[in-house]
């Protein structure tokens, strides 16, 4: 009899996006049935995406390139591990910015996310959202005020503007409907676009 399969070290590789396609169906497969692995999974991705923010602060007008996900570093998967661990602990020791929202948080405490990072030539930018898609949370790096558009089957749905904090401006849009995009405009102009898997 073939025993159970656990997401175990799969999560962090999951969340870094560097599984194969069949590889992240099992653990879709299995998450939907296993809350234990489901909870694993969330944990995974919020230390991966608390990486990638930690990653992506660069200096007010720097024209670096942004940073590439793990997938094309060539990062070992036991890398990721030992680095999700040092996140979490400096996550407990470095002080927090105040969000702007607890509703983001609790959204993202009582659901299963995943996120986009989103291309062009605008600042670097990230959508979170809902797997059955009840909620999308957009964060830009930068204090600018950007229109944030959801577009599928040629259809836009406004979404709302994002709203300036000390170093980031984010939007936290409730809503059922399902985009297969997510564009941020400036003054009407798309300036990045994230697909929605």
């Amino acid at each position: 009899m073939e025993s159970e399969f656990h997401v175990g070290d799969d999560a962090e590789l999951y969340a870094a996006g560097a599984l194969t396609e069949e590889e992240q169906a099992a653990v879709d497969a299995h998450v939907a049935r296993c809350d234990a692995c489901l909870r694993r999974l969330g944990e995974a991705e919020e230390t991966v995406l608390a990486l990638e923010r930690v990653n992506a602060v660069r200096p007010a007008g720097s024209r670096e390139a942004k940073v590439l996900p793990f997938q094309r570093r060539g990062v070992s998967s036991w890398w990721v591990a030992v680095a999700a661990a040092a996140a979490l602990i400096l996550g407990f020791i470095l002080p927090h910015r105040g969000s702007q929202s607890d509703t983001p948080t609790i959204a993202m405490l009582h659901s299963h996310f995943a996120h986009a990072q989103f291309t062009g030539a605008g600042p670097v930018a990230k959508v979170l959202y809902a797997r059955d898609r009840a909620w999308y949370y957009v964060i830009v790096a930068g204090a600018h005020r950007y229109e944030v558009y959801g577009v599928r089957d040629g259809q836009n749905a406004d979404l709302g503007t994002t709203q300036p904090g000390a170093q980031t401006s984010d939007l936290f849009a409730p809503t059922a409907r399902r985009f297969d995009r997510v564009e941020l405009r400036d003054a009407g102009k798309i300036v990045e676009t994230a697909a929605i898997r």
